[in-house]
């Protein structure tokens, strides 16, 4: 099978678990939405494109491994914003602060700093998804990406890789880092011989324990996303 795999990397990044009220925390690992909206992003697809962002959904599985989990930081954070009034939209922030009525937006966000992660992704039977192109993209992306939030820019290249292996487990030790990449690693992690942890989409691997998330594309526009399951497995790794 083919696989392909790619660093996620970010001195500031942050996947938004469910928002209740002014907090606004991170999940401990990128969520599937998050991931594949980076794809999406490096496609250049249009985010009203519901078509589009729900054929990745269906077309792709998905696994992480956390190499170095992060450390968790605070922002309390103070943001001015127009009020919503139906008909009108804004293409720049300085098109919002222009308005006259500006509500004062209070909120505490959570950060993960230093945080590297491996995405994998591979086809689904029955995809119409070239991994050829995915790859292709995500070495020359037609949108800015960031990690979570705009203000969370990566901190090294994606490095796409496409992988041929059994499963995925063995793609992950089949890629092989850069010497930047691994240079990173070592001064952002500790410890040789961790356990490396990888979250996979629950029907495409068995063991591990069940978690429920809530990150599956159900409508990008409206921001709507539905449960998913998903298996953690703790996979050894090989000191370095």
């Amino acid at each position: 099978m083919q696989f392909l795999l790619f660093t996620l990397y970010a001195p500031m990044a942050s996947f938004g678990e469910i928002a209740v009220g002014e907090r606004r925390m991170s999940w401990a690992r990128p969520s599937r939405s998050a991931v594949l909206g980076l794809v999406a992003a490096a496609r250049g697809l249009d985010r009203a494109d519901d078509g589009a962002h729900l054929e990745l959904e269906e077309s792709l599985y998905y696994a992480v491994r956390t190499d170095a989990p992060g450390r968790s930081l605070l922002d309390y954070h103070t943001a001015q914003m127009p009020k919503a009034r139906r008909g009108r939209s804004y293409t720049t922030r300085r098109e919002e602060v222009s308005e006259e009525d500006l509500n004062t937006v209070l909120s505490t966000r959570e950060w993960l700093s230093d945080a590297c992660f491996t995405v994998c992704l591979w086809e689904r039977e029955g995809s119409g998804i070239s991994l050829d192109d995915l790859a292709a993209a995500l070495r020359e992306p037609q949108f800015v990406l960031y990690v979570g939030r705009k203000s969370g820019p990566l901190g090294l290249p994606l490095d796409p890789a496409l992988v041929v292996a059994e499963t995925f487990a063995e793609a992950f030790k089949e890629r092989q880092r850069n010497p930047v990449e691994q240079e990173v690693l070592d001064s952002i992690r500790t410890g040789n011989g961790i356990s490396a942890r990888v979250a996979v989409d629950h029907d495409a691997a068995t063991g591990g324990r069940i978690e429920r998330r809530r990150d599956s594309i159900v409508n990008r526009t409206r921001w709507q996303f539905g449960e998913r399951l998903e298996r953690v497995i703790d996979l050894a790794e090989d000191a370095e």
